[in-house]
């Protein structure tokens, strides 16, 4: 890379850390007199605010987050950090916990504060908190019920049942394990992903999304006991395959186990089918694939991860040719509020940047070092 590009690389650099500080910033005076009100997901828009702490070493945004931290440990309506009664399913009823709450510890492993505070949490999943209703059947590797809470479960029809995507509440498990090493949280992971890797791995193709002890094959009793409710979730819950099927990857890396590898795979072959068949859209798997490989070694889709890798990079050079972006992201409670990015001409007006995301740039920059050395010396 000549000196010249490299200089202008360092001041973009500087001068997009500026704008991600402003927005910071300005997202702390909109938010700071707001109190915390129970919100499912509502500490995640600071998710990224952590790293950007520890990499410009700003304090600002990580006091935010830890007093953001403070007052949901706090939040009078807690129960052993978790809702009381049964009125969340699982994969909710973690969610601050697996995106915000995970990112400030990753950022600060040594702060014992939110340690704690995620444990309060991930100690009810394997039934190890006295005096709370157990949540996890070990025989059967699975949750007893979709909806619990740290005083009330639903263990009873319709909603006795797991999904796939209470694979991030195992992730969260995990995630306490390689932060704590505590080994029983790995065993909870195990369990779960197992279990899960079995179901799939009985069944001809990807058959029912959901595990429970009812006979699906006996219609008549299964509406009499559950109603639609279950093959609704069951049709909504299709396109968390992925998520599963990730997990199921991370823990082999760590542990091997044949089940594992081989549910991954089926996912991989027979998921965007299934997801087309209820969701109308076909997903593209270059990325699945790319994990697959990466995590088992196993290289029978090379040539597909490779192929994706370079498309991932030439548009990454495409969109190098653009000005470079400015991040505009909105926070707040509003339901799912878009995360937009742009650039800012002279007289300060914003642009839509086209072209890959941040996610696909991040990874573009590490899918082919051939491709990205000669991306490099560009002139």
């Amino acid at each position: 890379m000549s000196e010249d590009r490299s200089v202008a690389w360092v001041e973009a650099y500087e001068g997009l850390a500026e704008e991600i500080d402003r927005w910071i910033a300005g997202a702390i005076r909109r938010q700071q007199d707001l109190p915390f009100a129970g919100g499912h997901d509502e500490c995640n828009y600071t998710a990224s605010w952590p790293t950007f702490s520890a990499i410009t070493g700003e304090p600002g945004p990580m006091e935010f987050c830890k007093g953001l931290r403070d007052q949901l440990l706090a939040w009078p309506e807690f129960y052993h950090g978790f809702y009381p009664d049964a009125k969340w399913d699982i994969e909710h009823s973690v969610e601050n916990w697996t995106v915000f709450m995970t990112a400030l510890a990753e950022a600060d492993p040594g702060d014992e504060v939110t340690l704690d505070g995620i444990e309060d949490v991930v100690h009810h999943l394997g039934n190890w908190a006295e005096g709370c209703p157990d949540w996890f059947d070990w025989e059967k590797k699975r949750f007893v019920s979709e909806y619990v809470g740290t005083r009330q479960v639903r263990d009873e029809p319709p909603w006795d049942f797991s999904t796939y995507w209470d694979a991030r509440a195992s992730e969260l498990a995990l995630a306490y394990y390689d932060l704590r090493g505590e080994e029983r949280y790995l065993e909870f992971a195990v369990a779960f992903a197992t279990g899960w890797a079995e179901h799939i791995l009985a069944q001809e193709d990807l058959g029912y999304w959901l595990m429970l002890d009812a006979d699906t094959e006996d219609r008549e009793g299964f509406r009499v006991a559950y109603g639609e409710y279950p093959e609704d979730f069951h049709a909504r819950n299709i396109g968390w395959a992925p998520e599963v099927m990730r997990h199921m990857l991370h823990l082999y890396s760590r542990v091997g186990g044949a089940k594992l590898r081989d549910a991954a795979l089926k996912i991989i072959e027979l998921g965007p089918e299934a997801i087309e068949r209820d969701r109308g859209v076909r997903p593209d798997t270059w990325d699945w694939k790319r994990d697959y490989q990466e995590r088992t070694g196993d290289l029978r889709f090379a040539d597909e991860v490779h192929e994706g890798a370079d498309a991932l990079v030439a548009a990454a050079r495409q969109a190098a040719e653009q000005p470079l972006p400015e991040i505009v992201m909105l926070e707040g409670l509003a339901p799912y509020p878009a995360r937009n990015y742009a650039w800012r001409d002279e007289a300060g007006g914003l642009h839509d940047l086209a072209g890959p995301g941040s996610q696909q740039m991040m990874e573009a920059c590490g899918a082919n070092s051939a491709a990205m050395s000669g991306w490099a010396s560009m002139p």
